[in-house]
């Protein structure tokens, strides 16, 4: 039995993850000509746009992809049950103090585990929406507002996990920055200008952090410790999601001015 469970070490997940990546990218590469647009369908019949995942992000939109088309079961099932889009919507915002909770513990590897997972309830709801024809104003304002929710909530987790350090103070700018950068959108579609650009926005902070926990749970598992801090890969992926909120903030700031 400890041995099964040693394949779910962090370590072999991640690598799991990392060469599942490598070969979906290569597959596409060789298949580019023959392949039958059964993919393509199942990522763009519920995209936002036309293009699919286009935007101009620090997330490439092959990822984006690939976990779409990866979850794409699930979602079928939830398009057949006719489930609320917005129970998806709650359920994310759910998991969220799940993940805050494991957070905050020093769970590192398990918050990055839930906080992936739940962060696929987000991408859901949309998609389950717009297959079922339930989009509202309302679903999008609830689901608009519950992400920021979320994301203060999973944030506070960190805050309390590094509450004893003086790292707090990155956790509190990456709360201010994750912030500002929906509120410019917010305001600058408000007055009528176009703000839509952020190479950091919500998706791209969650994966991220989710990504940045599971590489540094694999290393401090192989016993990898640099100069004396724990999970220290973990830290600089914070430092990383900080700089750029506050980078898209100044995109979205001054795409508007110019607009």
């Amino acid at each position: 039995m400890n041995n099964y469970l040693g394949l779910l070490s962090p370590q072999n997940i991640f690598f799991v993850i990392i060469i599942s990546l490598f070969f979906y990218k290569a597959w596409l590469y060789l298949m580019n000509k023959t392949f039958d647009n059964s993919y393509n369908e199942t990522i763009l019949k519920a995209t936002k746009s036309n293009e699919g995942y286009s935007n101009d992000t620090v997330i490439s939109s092959v990822f984006k992809e690939w976990w779409t088309y990866v979850i794409s079961p699930i979602e079928e099932s939830l398009v057949v049950s006719k489930i609320n889009p917005n129970f998806l919507t709650v359920m994310s915002f759910l998991v969220s103090f799940i993940t805050a909770y494991l957070f905050s513990v020093g769970y590192i590897f398990s918050a990055s585990i839930v906080l992936l997972a739940g962060s696929s309830f987000d991408i859901l709801d949309g998609r389950v929406a717009r297959i079922n024809n339930l989009t509202s104003a309302k679903g999008a304002f609830l689901d608009s507002c519950l992400d920021r929710f979320s994301e203060i909530v999973v944030m506070f987790g960190l805050l309390v996990f590094y509450s004893s350090t003086d790292f707090i103070y990155i956790i509190y700018s990456a709360i201010a920055f994750s912030l500002t950068v929906s509120y410019v959108k917010a305001a600058a579609e408000n007055h009528g200008f176009n703000a839509n650009v952020g190479i950091m926005q919500r998706p791209e902070r969650v994966v991220c952090l989710g990504l940045g926990g599971l590489i540094s749970s694999a290393l401090e598992y192989y016993g990898f410790q640099f100069f004396g801090f724990d999970h220290l890969f973990f830290m600089l992926t914070i430092i990383f999601i900080t700089t750029l909120s506050f980078y898209a903030t100044i995109q979205r700031l001054f795409l508007s001015l110019k607009s």
